[in-house]
Order: C-alpha cells, then sequence, then structure tokens
C-alpha cells in the first residue's frame, strides 16, 4: 500500500497492442477520472508502457512495480482503493 510519502505513487499500464485492446485503452480512461475525481493529480504519475512480454495475462497494469494481470474495470477499482486511498 501506499502511504502519504511526498514520493508520488507511480501507475504504469501496458499501451502494447493486445493489453490496450483488451481493455487498457477503457482503463487509462478510468484511472484518469479515479485522479481527477480524488485530487490526486500531483501524488500519482501515470505512464504508459510498451510490451514487457506478459501479454497472454493482460492487460496489465503496475503500481510503483507490482504488477497486476487481467484488468478489468472491478478489479482496477479495487487496485485504485487500495494503492491510492492514503494519497488523498
Amino acid at each position: 500500500m501506499s502511504d502519504n510519502s511526498k514520493e508520488p505513487t507511480e501507475l504504469a499500464v501496458c499501451m502494447g497492442s493486445s493489453c490496450f485492446s483488451r481493455g487498457n485503452k477503457r482503463n487509462i480512461r478510468l484511472i484518469k477520472e479515479y485522479i481527477d475525481t480524488h485530487g490526486l493529480c500531483g501524488k500519482v504519475v501515470l505512464k504508459g508502457h510498451l510490451c514487457e512480454g506478459l501479454c497472454k495475462d493482460g492487460p496489465n497494469i503496475s503500481v510503483d512495480g507490482q504488477v497486476f494481470n487481467s484488468i478489468d474495470s472491478d478489479f482496477l477499482e479495487f487496485i485504485l482503493e487500495d494503492h491510492l486511498k492514503l494519497r488523498e
């Protein structure tokens, strides 16, 4: 879990074609909405990255280097609440 330290939480979204087409296009929109709605601008760094070879497990997202696979909207909401809630 993230804490209230000054280092922003890094949230990286796979932009490889497989992950992007399997849900990360939508997930990026949901993440941006979450960041805006919860006042987390400056506390979360949202990055995209190219395929890291985990296509069969995608869509993939990582939070501070911890990789999460098979991200759907429900799992994404859980991840955001679990890792970003304390940053508010």
